[in-house]
């Protein structure tokens, strides 16, 4: 029986949650400090067990992918917290985002239908409350759609896990690894569920919303820390060998999301909703290379997904520096306004559009090196065309990030955001130059 050390990410997590809502309604700088602390300290936890041997518990097991994505979904948490505005109604905002952070980190780690239910579902209520902190009429909406498809894809998500209970008897991951009509529909259901969480078509209508009136920290948290953990939990399940419709579903839906969200985000003129938009197109990236098979597919899905989290942190962080609806033209001569904001959004759009010398590049590259190697031409056509799309309109953007202004004074940006861009863009410029430091990370 393993001990409670490979618990202490998630003891630190919920006890830094309780603390930071216990002091929220009279001290919420305290309780903004306590979240970033609880965070810090988890990030830290999940780092030093890196080469750890693996430890197994009921609902849970505690190995090299757990904790990596455990890692990146604390650190992804750490930097939204950065940029989520205290005060006024979103005093609670720092506990939440603690608990979507127990959320995100729970499902990197489950085996078993209860673990994996619970984390999506911590991440998901969490998430609702993060969206509607405004109180604003679009963030309502936004946490409104979010509250109802979400309640779909756990509704979808449930009647998988018992069709494959019916079939088995058994709750566990491993039950899909049987053959039958039943299980093959209980991973046709469980993956519809799954889909939600990643904003793949055509279950991705709460993004464009969530990203335009959210909070932008929220939508990050949503864009890059909960779909790392979404994919581990998918990583997982593919080990154990579903039945085939499984890889099928994950090659359709992700064929499907290149396409829509890149088209779509090529129309676009608002920053934000440009990126929910796209981030409909990344998912579609990852949910390919899966579903194609090669031998080399979940190393390509993590190293995508992870490089990915950076780059839209970094987005967001200035998109709501700017302002809550800033557009294209927003952003004219911005690198000479504010350098570092200018430097980091245009460093982060170049790695979402996969171009070197970014983290994005190699991940772009890795994904279609996995396609080859799986002689999936369909899907490989497809994300080179979503490719070619994304590089057009992200760099729409980064050329007016360019642009002179006459009069260049601009305030000073605030600590925190400080901090997380400089972090965010020296964490992209060194994979996209040492891209194996993360590659030989990877279980």
């Amino acid at each position: 029986m393993p001990g409670l050390l490979p618990l202490l990410p998630l003891i630190l997590l919920g006890g830094g949650a309780v603390a930071a809502m216990l002091a929220a309604p009279r001290a919420p700088a305290l309780s903004r400090a306590l979240a970033a602390l609880a965070l810090a300290a988890a990030a830290v936890a999940f780092g030093l067990r890196l080469p750890a041997p693996d430890a197994t518990f009921a609902l849970i097991v505690d190995d090299r992918l757990a904790r990596l994505a455990g890692l990146v979904v604390c650190l992804s948490g750490l930097g939204s917290l950065a940029f989520l505005r205290p005060g006024g109604p979103s005093r609670e905002g720092p506990a939440l985002l603690l608990l979507a952070t127990m959320g995100g980190a729970l499902l990197s780690g489950a085996t078993h239908a209860a673990s994996l239910l619970l984390g999506l579902e911590l991440v998901t209520l969490a998430l609702v409350a993060l969206f509607v902190l405004p109180l604003s009429a679009v963030a309502l909406e936004a946490g409104y759609k979010f509250l109802i498809l979400g309640a779909a894809g756990a509704a979808t998500l449930l009647m998988g896990l018992a069709l494959a209970h019916a079939a088995t008897g058994s709750l566990e991951f491993a039950a899909l690894s049987h053959r039958g009509a039943l299980v093959a529909a209980a991973a046709a259901l469980l993956l519809a569920g799954l889909a939600f969480k990643m904003a793949l078509v055509p279950f991705h209508m709460w993004t464009p919303d969530a990203f335009t009136g959210a909070p932008g920290a929220a939508a990050a948290f949503a864009g890059a820390a909960s779909k790392v953990a979404v994919v581990a939990a998918i990583v997982r399940l593919d080990t154990v060998g579903p039945p085939a419709g499984w890889g099928i579903g994950l090659a359709l839906f992700g064929g499907a999301s290149i396409l829509l969200g890149n088209l779509v985000a090529l129309r676009q003129d608002g920053m934000a909703r440009m990126l929910g938009y796209s981030s409909i197109g990344h998912a579609g990236y990852v949910a390919a290379v899966l579903g194609a098979g090669a031998a080399g597919a979940h190393d390509a899905a993590l190293f995508y997904i992870v490089v990915y989290a950076p780059a839209l942190l970094a987005a967001l962080c200035v998109s709501t520096l700017v302002g809550p609806e800033a557009r294209i033209g927003d952003l004219r001569g911005l690198v000479w306004q504010r350098p570092l904001a200018g430097w980091a959004l245009a460093l982060a759009l170049i790695s979402l559009a996969g171009l070197p010398v970014s983290a994005g590049f190699f991940g772009k590259y890795v994904i279609f090196t996995a396609l080859i190697e799986a002689r999936a031409w369909v899907l490989l056509g497809l994300a080179l065309t979503g490719a070619a799309l994304g590089a057009y309109y992200y760099l729409r953007f980064v050329a007016v990030i360019f642009r002179r202004l006459p009069d260049p004074a601009s305030p000073a940006l605030p600590g925190a955001e400080r901090v997380l861009l400089l972090l965010a863009t020296g964490a992209t410029l060194l994979l996209g130059i040492r891209p194996d430091l993360l590659l030989d990370a990877l279980p």
